[in-house]
């Protein structure tokens, strides 16, 4: 699984990650690119190819959707990676949004709300 994220979010994929770690049902490995746990690049074309080989191991991509993603050319460059890779899309709607960002609505392979058994389903199912 890659979460693409903002790190400014982080605590939001941390939770997902519990979620999936206190489920038994998932054998899930985590490619997504924590804040204690960055990328060495050289340049942002030398990031950019690591976030596709990260995008490309997963399985599945989820998107915590919260408007800052239209904000954050890099959250939509992984969405964009995602469709490249022909990866599902899980848009994960924060508690109190109640719009999501077009990028997210059109790539979304499933839209589920911030519950956990309704990530970890949309996970299985796609993943």
């Amino acid at each position: 699984m890659f979460v693409s994220h903002s790190w400014k979010y982080s605590e939001q994929r941390e939770r997902i990650e519990k979620f999936l770690d206190d489920e038994d049902r998932l054998d899930w490995q985590n490619f997504s690119v924590p804040e204690d746990d960055p990328l060495e690049f050289e340049d942002t074309n030398d990031l950019r190819q690591q976030l596709y080989q990260q995008v490309r191991q997963a399985n599945v991509v989820v998107v915590i959707a919260g408007m800052y993603v239209s904000y954050s050319e890099w959250i939509e460059e992984e969405i964009e990676m995602a469709k490249h890779f022909q990866k599902p899309v899980i848009g994960v709607q924060p508690n109190g949004n109640e719009r999501l960002p077009a990028s997210v609505r059109a790539a979304a392979d499933e839209i589920v709300g911030w519950r956990q058994r309704s990530i970890v389903n949309a996970i299985a199912k796609h993943g």
